[in-house]
């Protein structure tokens, strides 16, 4: 296993679950692909409905990007500061010059005017003009820099390329509670225009040295981290060097604390994008001899779809959290089972579908089958409670009845601490997670005996949320609209009303014409 990929592991491994916590994230788009505008709230379940071409993905994409921004650069903070200082972000600002410019000699000047009073035993408190100025410098980075690269990576496309026909510029704000970023995008660049509220201060506080003299201890109290140091050391640069690089990794993790989520992505198509995923890494395995020897060409795959493509490559072999949960969903949908087969280090992993005594290769089963089984391997291996996950058009290939069945396992993920959000088009899957909300105002014991649910089978209306993306023809865009949410009736259908309407009009119209009553 690669050092990097033993890192994310370790990182995503220090996600603690956080049942009934969801991500408390407002984004508010501008002119960003075909959306003209609009606000999101995400709460545990967010629903994207409307039209196809309106920018449902394009919003689902840029949420990813987001996440993926911000737990790639994570700086958990029980990990040893050995492994913390080999992270990319990191590593990346010690050896910026800007940061080094900006901010480093102030925060060594610092602590070099404070040895005295440090080597005496007594703490001092980073000036919050030098706890500021970091964090913005972080701030750019992360949203600036690293954001601006992964929006291009999951779209595949230049940055300039996402700005809306007809305008010259795209506008992103996001907030998590009172903390808001926005950024504009210039020159193809991605540019914080409005930086977060600093709400913590850095304390450092001397100790005696034992025998692991250069190890520095950093804990949270209330608004304040504190680093512990030796203060017989402090005299040292190197030393000091040290101390301010884990001023700058309490910076970063300011900014990154609400985005360091895992988040993954199962696009539309997942079945077909899975076969071809094996056609490519077939010829990759049989072109492996020739390295060396002869230029190789590498099939190139866009954004979240080569993502999904490696995370299917890299499953663990362990089970992962939610891994009963996944049986029962096969259970009760596919009657089945999914199984994932690596014979040796050198063959591509196959997909197959178990029932009774056979299994079959994942491109001879059914539809329902080969849609629902990245889904199932996903929470058999990787999604554990405090993810995200994006689903686009869940119902794909489904009965409505066995929609039903999956709206209720989506409902179990969000109680158990999973932050979903959907693209659809489904009127069924709506209806149903309508009666979990209304079933949120039953009593517990008569969600089991009347309607044969478990206790836990609820939505309330602060778990979900429904945004419509309503076409302008004048504009030719999209704007986002949220949707309405009750516990008496649940969501609002009233984007599937107005086709039922025409629909219904043109039935008496034809039935009109056709004399029959």
């Amino acid at each position: 296993m690669s050092v990097a990929r033993a890192i994310r592991r370790m990182i995503q491994g220090s996600v603690k679950p956080r049942i009934g916590e969801g991500i408390d994230l407002s984004l508010e788009i501008k002119n960003f692909g075909p959306i003209t505008k609009g606000k999101l709230k995400i709460k545990p379940l967010t629903l994207f409905i409307g039209p196809n071409n309106s920018g449902k993905s394009y919003a689902a994409m840029l949420i990813h990007s987001l996440f993926g921004s911000g737990s790639s650069a994570g700086l958990d903070m029980h990990m040893p500061f050995a492994v913390r200082r080999r992270l990319s972000i990191l590593r990346s600002l010690e050896f910026d010059r800007s940061w080094q410019k900006k901010v480093y000699g102030d925060l060594q000047s610092f602590l070099k005017s404070k040895s005295d009073t440090l080597k005496e035993g007594n703490s001092i408190e980073i000036p919050d003009s030098l706890v500021e100025k970091t964090t913005d410098i972080a701030t750019d980075k992360i949203y600036g820099e690293r954001l601006g690269k992964e929006i291009a990576r999951s779209y595949s496309a230049p940055l300039k390329d996402l700005i809306r026909i007809g305008t010259r510029s795209f506008l992103l704000k996001i907030g998590f509670n009172s903390e808001m970023v926005s950024l504009r995008l210039k020159k193809n660049h991605l540019e914080v225009i409005e930086h977060p509220q600093v709400t913590f201060k850095i304390k450092i506080e001397p100790v005696d040295a034992t025998e692991n003299e250069w190890v520095i201890g950093t804990k949270e109290n209330g608004k304040y981290w504190i680093i512990q140091v030796y203060k017989n050391l402090i005299e040292d640069d190197d030393y000091r060097s040290i101390i301010v690089t884990e001023i700058l990794r309490i910076c970063i993790n300011g900014v990154v604390k609400k985005l360091n989520a895992p988040s993954y992505y199962l696009p539309a198509a997942r079945s077909g994008i899975l076969q071809s995923h094996k056609l490519a890494a077939a010829g990759i395995m049989r072109k492996i001899p020739l390295i060396g020897v002869e230029e190789i060409d590498i099939p190139k795959f866009s954004g979240v779809v080569a993502e999904f493509m490696a995370s299917i490559l890299e499953l663990p072999e362990r089970k992962g959290y939610f891994y009963s949960l996944a049986e029962e969903l096969e259970k009760e949908l596919i009657k089945g089972e999914i199984i994932f087969k690596t014979l040796d280090s050198y063959t591509y992993p196959e997909i197959r579908y178990k029932f009774s005594d056979t299994d079959i290769p994942l491109h001879r089963s059914s539809s329902t089958v080969s849609e629902l089984a990245p889904l199932i391997l996903y929470l058999k291996y990787i999604v554990e409670p405090g993810s995200v996950l994006i689903i686009e058009e869940p119902e794909t290939h489904l009965h409505p009845k066995n929609q039903r069945i999956l709206a209720r396992f989506l409902v179990k993920l969000v109680r158990h601490g999973v932050n979903i959000i959907i693209t659809t088009h489904s009127e069924y899957l709506l209806d149903q997670l309508s009666n979990f909300i209304m079933l949120g105002k039953i009593e517990p014991k008569d969600r089991v005996k009347k309607y044969e649910y478990d206790k836990d089978d609820y939505l309330t209306i602060d778990d979900i949320a429904a945004f419509v993306f309503d076409m302008d023809n004048k504009s030719g865009g999209s704007a986002i609209k949220e949707v309405e949410i009750t516990e008496e009736d649940g969501i609002s259908q009233e984007e599937f009303v107005k086709i039922q309407d025409v629909l219904y009009d043109e039935i008496i119209k034809i039935r009109k014409d056709l004399n029959v009553e």
